[in-house]
């Protein structure tokens, strides 16, 4: 007899996240095919639509056979398709390219959690096509002029090992160059920031309750002023900043999106700049640095937090599978 061994806690986790993450993704994106009108990324649109459509029926289909209960996730009562555009063509590229570059590193790191040969393999055709819609996305950007380019610094002569702990420089004081390490997440965190500065600027504009709008638009001030450390890191290092292209947001206040699946997208963004600032400590040398990122991650979480508890408030936080509470069963049998 062939062994199927049962689907574990780790395989759970991964598939879960994946089917909330991929129903959420494509309400939004069919909003950007509906009212894109341009002609050149209607093929990347179309690609974006088939990833997550066969993320969400793998896990469907796994899930179904081990009678795992799928999640609510979002489903089109979470989008208007009649709703007229609030982001530009461009910044829905801009969204695809970042999101299909989360989900191809998300893909990567969850295979070593990963036991089952399904779910093993699952999760390759996924970074697969997550990778090659990157390129594809990033490939039309480069051709319209408007891929976002890191800094450029003059070559290094010769490599050498460090002679002393000056390297690491302090607090205050003059600070040595940054290198292309630090530079590198200096560059991804200045670009998420933008993005999710646009993103979270539209989606208080037609957001429906107040509490929302309110959060999200403390959220557009915190994105604004990260965003402007980096910058200000680069130019007292004598850097030149890299282009920036801020997406025209229409005055529309039709909402194309519920306002469950807006605080959804904008908790995913917090906990993308939590792990990315986290990586970004890791590999800055910097002390100024890592006390910076310390900093900026510390007002991202408790963002995060008021934002999962607005969540809960309005029931749209779903519960994750858990452990069977053993406590609570025995009480029950008393």
């Amino acid at each position: 007899m062939e062994h199927r061994p049962d689907i574990v806690s780790s395989e759970v986790a991964v598939l879960w996240n994946a089917y909330m993450q991929n129903t959420m993704a494509y309400c939004i994106l069919q909003h950007f095919n509906s009212v894109n009108e341009d002609v050149d990324m209607e093929d990347v649109i179309q690609q974006a639509l088939e990833n997550c459509h066969f993320v969400v029926n793998g896990v469907k289909d796994i899930f179904e056979r081990e009678k795992y209960a799928l999640p609510f996730g979002f489903t089109e009562g979470d989008v208007n398709l009649n709703a007229p555009r609030v982001f530009s063509d461009l910044f829905a590229l801009r969204y695809i390219k970042y999101t299909a570059a989360a989900g191809t590193a998300a893909a990567a790191n969850m295979l070593e959690l990963l036991a089952r040969k399904d779910v093993r393999e699952l999760f390759t055709q996924i970074l697969v096509k997550f990778t090659n819609l990157y390129n594809n996305a990033t490939d039309l950007l480069l051709k319209k002029g408007t891929f976002i380019r890191s800094p450029t610094i003059p070559p290094m002569e010769k490599a050498e090992y460090l002679q002393n702990e000056s390297f690491l420089s302090g607090l205050l004081g003059r600070h040595r160059p940054l290198t292309v390490v630090e530079l590198a997440h200096i560059s991804k965190n200045t670009e998420t920031n933008s993005i999710g500065r646009s993103l979270v600027i539209g989606f208080s504009q037609i957001a429906q309750l107040p509490e929302v709008q309110k959060y999200l638009q403390r959220g557009s001030h915190i994105a604004q002023k990260h965003e402007t450390i980096f910058r200000e890191i680069l130019i007292e290092d004598g850097i030149p900043l890299p282009s920036t292209w801020d997406s025209t947001i229409s005055s529309s206040t039709e909402p194309p999106f519920s306002d469950k699946l807006m605080m959804y997208q904008t908790s995913l963004l917090n906990n993308t700049s939590i792990t990315a600032y986290g990586a970004s400590i890791g590999g800055s040398m910097r002390l100024d640095l890592g006390a910076a990122y310390t900093r900026l991650m510390a007002e991202i979480a408790q963002y995060a937090m008021d934002g999962v508890k607005l969540m809960i408030d309005n029931r749209w936080l779903e519960q994750p599978p858990q452990n069977v509470d053993r406590e609570a069963l025995r009480k029950k049998e008393k």
